[in-house]
């Protein structure tokens, strides 16, 4: 143990405090140096201890030993030994950490000033008062397992009793996570055409309801999202929105749903009044599809009430929903509802043969196939079951394998919980580790919507992904959510290729979730309270405020590692409880996201053994230099923080940390007055950091972009205040763009305001030397005031850029020659007043082809230009969506591709024609010349 043979460091540390101390000093010192020998041996025994219990627990899972009753509660409490350990071990290794880094700072001496660390753990170093807690800790600890050791031995001798689950390490099919599912579409086609018949001609006498109605498991949403996407469907209705309505959703959350889905942005409207209004706006005078996925509510005034305001949709908008019961579609007054009983045995078959065999490897094991029919048949016609147990036994050959599965599953019955018994056999062969990543999700509400990378980042956080080999942790965890995602524990809830997919639990697959982690899981939602919260290890509060007495027992619980306030459509809360941080001390995980949060105690600093700070969304000006304390913390999220001015000065402390999440979206913040004022200074010495989403440029030393240098950086970069580089050009180039492999959003962005003639010089200087990778995939450039765009933009080498931004570019005459990068398939232009002639797509003589991906051109606000693009034959041929708008001066538009389907013209009051590509079927004109057409 690394930390643990370290110790000698530490004692040369007490030793040196006494060097002019009198006897009593040096009495002092043996004694601490006596106490570190002996603590090191202890928390050795412990590790191994702790080592011990986890095999131990692995083992009993295996052996299905924890489905006895009395087995499963020795389990727990032999679990919360473990928890307890770990806990005590990461403060002890914390400690010795900080301990040796707070020599190194000091050994630095009055080296460079503007980079030396911040010491912030002057009470968290090693002394012999917090020794002597160690100690008794540890033996209370070895207390409460010796008591029930004796237990364990009583129960052990019944483990021949119980048959071994075979869990082998988990493999994932070619193309992870992508279920084949033409099987259960054939089988349900019949029923998606009868459907897509009744939405297009079942509400010409007002707003009409389809219903879909079947047990749980029977493949209702996968129906629902079969018609919604269908080609009819998308050319029949204006507006189509779809919404996953959980269990206990009254009006008001419906309400609010169903408005967040059509404006993609969240609503906070106060009142039910409110919401009806903005609603009815948003539908008047469309022809709609709303899909309710999953609706409970079976009160009528559920929906006399959600109907008001959708019936200011145009005649022949409709109504799909979901449900398991019939009483919810006698209410909302339904056409003939459609019945889901399940697939025919044969649909069943080859949906779980696509799932259990590789391509052609079915007809090498009759054996096997002999078998699946009969285990086909326990599935009683629920796809989800098929395809779990189906991916179960992907790649497995060995006929006693799968005889094992056919026989813990139970024989067809007409039980409501029947197919969740036979999902918790799918679940029951995963290895420890996954079911305990899985059992983790269940603290979230059903219906919640998950982003892999955040959850990942949860697992991580709480200890639940384990290191392998040189391999990322996030690398292991992205692994541990595709298999869980292969084996249908999760399927994706958004298609939409212009949003970051989404995945949820399929409500079957919670309510198993539920079931196997009441223990450890804790969530409050407003009528109900689901987990026991004794010793809850995760908690998840959907309520509007942490009153006190509601959050009594979960302050109470010490032992809480993770902690996430998700409350529905935000919190009016501006400050948290001082409790949860001199309670919860234990935290690994913090999240706090999207609520009116303005101030974070400085408390937050005593939570050592965090891991990860979630404060998405909030209105937080100013962090408290306390979190600089938080040596263990590996995420920091402050995404859509717009007022947040200043990060803690100490941050490069944070050793640990590998993702600070700074993103904006910077299509509604771009206009902001307020950014960063600087970056904390040596931010550079963070070299375990791989996502920073924005960078801002200060002169202060130590803050500048030569600090990127070592960072290797994925996902996204915003660098902005560029304006604050000319002093040194060169820390430009030293930010190493070019080397940045792993990068694939950036944005290049000076401050909105005027500049000098050698500024601009300096600027085209800098900008030439921000070359990044030819991996980039999205650039942005932002208030540049150069009078050129870089000779690296006009480059064929950023061959895999596919989204170009030049917004505010306000004195470049000539657009740079992007008409040869192969990949480009949106590019927006705005704000280019120099800009007069848009000129040649590409240059040569006509032997190239320009815009060869383009689909999306966007042209605002170049108050000079006068003719767009010079367009030939073969130019743009996959160009699908043209907005030109307050372009005042452009006169014609002489040639437009034939493959344009959404043309728009808003305030270009000079063009008097337009030319009618023949496969145009969207003409939206506002503004401009009344003559133009």
């Amino acid at each position: 143990m690394r930390e643990l043979h370290s110790l000698s460091e530490l004692v040369d540390l007490l030793a040196e405090k006494v060097v002019d101390a009198c006897a009593d000093g040096l009495s002092w010192a043996y004694s601490s140096f006596s106490r570190l020998l002996d603590v090191e041996s202890d928390l050795e025994n412990l590790r191994r201890r702790v080592d011990r219990i986890h095999a131990c627990l692995k083992g009993a899972e295996e052996t299905r030993f924890s489905e006895d009753g009395n087995a499963r509660l020795w389990l727990s409490e032999l679990k919360d030994i473990a928890f307890d350990a770990e806990d005590l071990l990461d403060e002890f290794q914390t400690r010795v950490k900080l301990s040796k880094l707070q020599a190194s700072v000091a050994a630095a001496g009055d080296g460079s000033r503007s980079l030396k660390r911040k010491r912030p753990w002057h009470s968290l170093s090693v002394n012999p008062v917090w020794l002597w807690k160690i100690s008794r800790k540890i033996v209370q600890i070895s207390r409460n397992y010796n008591s029930i050791v004796e237990d364990w031995r009583n129960l052990h001798h019944r483990e021949g009793e119980s048959r071994r689950a075979e869990v082998r390490e988990e493999r994932l099919p070619p193309v992870a996570g992508s279920l084949q599912g033409e099987p259960l579409i054939d089988a349900i086609d019949d029923k998606k055409e009868e459907i897509v018949q009744l939405l297009i001609s079942g509400g010409k006498d007002g707003l009409a309801v389809v219903s879909i109605v079947g047990a749980g498991g029977m493949g209702k949403t996968t129906l629902a999202r079969l018609v919604f996407g269908d080609e009819r469907i998308e050319h029949f209705f204006d507006l189509r929105i779809w919404v996953g309505v959980s269990k206990g959703f009254d009006v008001t959350e419906t309400t609010k749903e169903i408005i967040g889905a059509r404006t993609k942005e969240r609503c906070d409207l106060p009142s039910l009044d409110l919401l009806q209004r903005r609603l009815q706006e948003l539908v008047i005078g469309r022809k709609f599809l709303l899909v309710l996925d999953g609706v409970w509510n079976e009160e009528q005034y559920y929906w006399d009430t959600l109907r008001v305001p959708l019936i200011a949709g145009v005649k022949g908008s409709m109504v799909l929903i979901t449900t398991r019961s019939e009483l919810v579609s006698r209410n909302m007054r339904t056409l003939p509802l459609i019945r889901l009983n399940g697939l025919e045995e044969e649909h069943c078959w080859l949906l779980f043969r696509d799932m259990a065999f590789e391509p052609g490897a079915c007809d090498r094991h009759w054996n096997l196939v002999e078998i699946g029919r009969e285990i086909v048949k326990k599935c009683q016609g629920s796809p989800l079951a098929a395809k779990s147990i189906g991916s179960l036994l992907y790649n497995k050959t060995d006929e006693e394998e799968w005889r094992s599965v056919l026989s813990d599953l139970q024989d067809p019955d007409d039980d409501a919980n029947r197919i969740l018994r036979t999902l918790k056999v799918s679940y029951d062969h995963l290895p420890l580790h996954l079911k305990e990543c899985f059992a983790f999700c269940s603290t979230f509400p059903n219906g919640y919507e998950f982003d892999r990378d955040e959850l990942v980042k949860l697992w991580i956080a709480v200890g639940l992904v384990k290191p392998r080999e040189v391999r990322s942790l996030e690398s292991i965890g992205g692994r541990y959510f595709d298999y869980l995602l292969w084996r249908s524990f999760f399927q994706i809830s958004s298609s939409n290729p212009q949003l970051k997919l989404k995945y949820k639990m399929p409500g079957l697959i919670h309510e198993l979730a539920q079931s196997v982690s009441e223990h450890e899981c804790l969530r409050f939602e407003k009528n109900a309270v689901y987990g026991e919260s004794k010793n809850a290890r995760y908690v998840v509060s959907c309520l509007q405020n942490m009153e006190p007495v509601t959050f009594q027992k979960t302050f109470g619980n010490k032992s809480l590692r993770a902690f996430i306030w998700l409350p529905e459509n935000g919190v009016p809360t501006k400050q948290v409880p001082h409790d949860l941080f001199l309670n919860l001390k234990c935290l690994r995980a913090l999240d706090l996201r999207q609520n009116e949060l303005v101030v974070l105690p400085g408390s937050v600093g005593n939570l050592i053994h965090l891991r990860l700070l979630n404060l998405y969304g909030t209105q937080i000006e100013k962090l408290p230099e306390s979190v600089s304390n938080l040596y263990n913390l590996q995420v920091l999220e402050l995404g859509e923080c717009s007022k947040l001015l200043e990060l803690p000065k100490g941050m490069s402390n944070l050793v640990n940390l590998r993702h600070l999440g700074l993103h904006l979206d910077w299509d509604k913040h771009r206009n902001r007055c307020t950014d960063l004022i600087s970056m904390p200074p040596g931010i550079g010495q963070l070299t375990s950091l791989r996502t920073l989403s924005r960078f801002s440029v200060s002169a202060e030393s130590g803050c500048g972009l030569g600090q990127l240098k070592d960072l290797d950086l994925q996902g996204e970069l915003c660098i902005s205040k560029l304006e604050n580089v000319v002093m040194n050009v060169k820390d430009a180039e030293d930010a190493n763009l070019k080397n940045k492999k792993y990068l694939d959003f950036l944005m290049l962005r000076w401050s909105d305001n005027t500049c000098s003639n050698s500024q601009t010089r300096s600027e085209e200087q800098v900008i030439e030397n921000l070359r990044p990778h030819t991996n980039i995939r999205s650039l942005w450039i932002d208030n540049y005031n150069g009078t050129s765009f870089p000779n690296w933009l006009r480059d064929r080498s950023l061959s895999n850029l596919e989204t170009l931004r030049l917004f505010n570019c306000r004195r470049c005459g000539v657009l740079p020659l992007v008409g040869q990068l192969p990949q480009l398939r949106n590019l927006y232009l705005e704000g280019l007043p120099e800009v007069r002639h848009m000129g040649r797509v590409v240059l040569g003589n006509g032997n190239t082809t320009g815009f060869p991906l383009l689909e999306m051109l966007s042209i605002a606000n170049m108050r000079n230009l006068e003719s767009w693009y010079e367009v030939i034959e073969g130019d743009m041929a996959c160009l699908k969506k043209l907005v030109i708008s307050d372009c005042p001066k452009i006169n014609e538009l002489p040639h437009l591709p034939h493959s344009l389907e959404y043309f728009e013209i808003r305030n270009c009051h000079k063009l008097l024609s337009l030319p009618v590509p023949p496969f145009l079927q969207e003409l939206v004109i506002k503004g401009g010349n009344p003559k133009l057409i």
